[in-house]
């Protein structure tokens, strides 16, 4: 799963709109779009409830559920605002996607490492069997 700094850092740069900004109490259009784009993606793709995420950006929970319902209805509008929400997505998809393959190798390893071991262990409760005889 991705994290919500990654969330935040991916349309911070897609946006073109600073974290500080999209955190401020600003409701200037550009910022206010950034915190819509920031409350959808973080709610699909994270584990976070609303109000963690809402948390994260200095916000009230109901404020991340406005966002979520008005967010579809402007991207049908506006092409800018719907083109950055598909950099993002296909950002965020990517980042999803190395996280996983990441937790893969790292199971494979781990799963290697415990093959090795029992081997390991096998041969010295072997070796302690052939001693006591």
């Amino acid at each position: 799963m991705v994290e919500l700094q990654d969330v935040l850092e991916v349309v911070s740069e897609v946006s073109r709109v600073s974290i500080t900004q999209i955190r401020s109490k600003k409701r200037y259009r550009l910022f206010a779009q950034a915190r819509g784009l920031f409350f959808v993606f973080a709610r699909d793709y994270t584990n976070c409830s609303i109000m963690e995420i809402a948390t994260f950006i200095n916000r009230h929970h109901a404020t991340c559920v406005h966002y979520c319902k008005i967010t579809p209805d402007v991207l049908k509008y506006d092409k800018k605002y719907r083109i950055e929400y598909g950099d993002i997505q296909n950002r965020l998809e990517q980042l999803k996607f190395s996280d996983e393959k990441a937790n893969a190798n790292m199971l494979q390893q781990i799963e290697f490492q415990i093959a090795k071991l029992l081997k390991k262990k096998e041969r010295i409760s072997n070796a302690t069997k052939d001693s006591l005889s």
